[in-house]
């Protein structure tokens, strides 16, 4: 089963803190209702982790497991994205989502929970646009090394270029530190 995550909304971005998503009990289920944006594989996940404040429990920020097969759930692609176009990313709708009261995390109680996720997946995305760099660095490399130009030498043998591969090598090196 693929699953995705659902914390970030439309008009909070990076402030969590500041969800509309709301989950009120009622009996041995939780009803669910709010908007997420940004979500990576949203439209093609089997289940979502959906971050909420309860109303029951003074607006506690707590994650649940909701099928995206449920009435109500509703993931549309976002399109026109500026960055990282090859992930699937969506906008979650959830109206009135039903979900049994066993599909609430155990152990989530507040921001603390999603975002310690977070604070790893940071490490993957940091590594990721290293890595993106390190190839940029390897093609303008070999491109200077085969390139010619100027009594038919290799552009790399040019001060001005090879002074921008030293800087970029270097960013890459402060980057990996």
């Amino acid at each position: 089963k693929l699953g995705c995550f659902g914390l970030t909304e439309p008009g909070f971005g990076s402030n969590p803190g500041g969800m509309t998503t709301r989950a009120r009990k009622a009996g041995d289920e939780y009803i669910l209702t709010g908007e997420k944006m940004w979500i990576t594989s949203g439209t093609i996940a089997d289940v979502a982790i959906i971050w909420a404040k309860v109303t029951d429990e003074n607006d506690k920020v707590r994650g649940f497991l909701v099928e995206t097969d449920r009435p109500g759930f509703r993931a549309d692609e976002v399109h026109g994205k500026w960055s990282l176009r090859a992930s699937v990313t969506a906008g979650l709708s959830l109206q009135e989502v039903h979900i049994p009261a066993t599909n609430l995390l155990p152990g989530t109680g507040g921001l603390k929970s999603p975002l310690m996720c977070l604070n790893q997946a940071r490490y993957g995305i940091s590594w990721g646009a290293i890595g993106a760099a390190m190839s940029c660095y390897d093609t303008a490399l070999q491109y200077s090394l085969m390139r010619k130009q100027f009594r038919n030498e290799p552009i790399a043998s040019h001060q001005m270029i090879q002074e921008k591969l030293v800087w970029m090598i270097s960013e890459i090196s402060k980057a990996q530190l």
